[in-house]
């Protein structure tokens, strides 16, 4: 008798999960199981993404109730605390899609796949994981075109704060001094206080989505990221993408040709970064057109495909 999906709190609004209850689907429309989404936190109806199909839920506190040895658990490495790799006898899947949200990752899972390349190393490094590497994705055609660059404002900006404010809004400081320094016209003429209200507020995905294809540029100072996908999809909106590569962003990261994004800490490369865009037209232009030909790479169809294999070598190893 085939068993049951279970995925720990994929309707947490973040990416992370978001590619979690992704996976629960590819399992249901491709292998035919039922998925239930085990929850402490929020269901499906917070507005930030669409489900589609929305899965039952139960609480994860009757976890111990519900799984068996048949069943599949997927879950992120941020809820490693739970050790539930020691307490269940289930196929147990992990995506790794970052390196910050964990002290200590739970290493008696069945089956690990990283998130990019730098993940990868890391878990190769630490915990001796050895794993593939399956970039999630970005969908952009159900929501409204972006504008073409030039139709935009002049200097208008957006800012992905993902991560800590107190740091980013230190970074975001030595940046803006840097850049009096270097350029104090640039500087001025940026209205900081738009850009910061722009990114203050969580929004739908779809109007997150429009509000970065409205603006010529997207200053990312989240700096420790699995993979990064709020610059991937500025990349597919057409916009101009200065700032870090968070690490795992460098599969995809090819600064000065499809973006300006390059290593923490260094403050003084961005700044520049940014006055050049900000001043260089055509390069700024450049940098969008080759970002969105990147960002296109990045489809659900690689996506599914890559897991379909990875579920068929999970099942084989656990003799599904």
């Amino acid at each position: 008798m085939k068993g049951k999906v279970y995925v720990v709190n994929a309707y947490v609004p973040n990416g992370g999960t978001l590619m979690a209850y992704h996976m629960a689907v590819i399992l249901h429309r491709d292998f035919g199981y039922e998925v239930c989404v085990l929850t402490d936190r929020c269901g499906p109806d917070h507005g930030i993404f669409v489900y589609e199909p929305v899965f039952e839920t139960k609480p994860l506190a009757d976890i111990d109730k519900l799984i068996t040895a048949r069943d599949i658990l997927i879950c992120n490495p941020s809820f490693s605390t739970h050790n539930f790799g020691l307490r269940f006898d289930c196929l147990k899947i992990m995506y790794v899609q970052g390196f910050t949200t964990f002290s200590l990752i739970d290493r008696f899972f069945d089956h690990y796949v990283s998130v990019s390349g730098f993940v990868q190393n890391f878990l190769s490094s630490t915990y001796d994981l050895h794993t593939r590497v399956i970039p999630p994705f970005i969908s952009l055609n159900a929501h409204s075109p972006a504008l073409g660059w030039l139709d935009r404002p002049e200097g208008s900006l957006a800012l992905n704060l993902k991560g800590s404010y107190d740091l980013q809004s230190l970074l975001l400081e030595r940046i803006r001094q840097r850049m009096t320094i270097i350029a104090p016209q640039v500087e001025a003429g940026i209205d900081w206080e738009k850009a910061l209200q722009l990114s203050a507020t969580k929004l739908p995905h779809g109007d997150m989505l429009r509000r970065l294809g409205e603006v010529r540029y997207l200053l990312s100072l989240a700096v420790g990221e699995g993979f990064g996908l709020v610059p991937l999809e500025a990349m597919g909106m057409g916009t101009t993408v200065v700032g870090f590569d968070g690490f795992g962003g460098r599969d995809y990261v090819r600064h000065g040709d499809n973006c300006a994004l390059r290593a923490y800490p260094d403050i003084d490369g961005v700044a520049d970064d940014l006055v050049r865009v900000l001043t260089d037209t055509g390069y700024a232009q450049s940098l969008a057109r080759k970002g969105r030909e990147t960002a296109n790479l990045y489809t659900y169809e690689r996506f599914r495909a890559a897991w379909i294999e990875e579920f068929q070598q999970a099942f084989r190893r656990k003799g599904f």
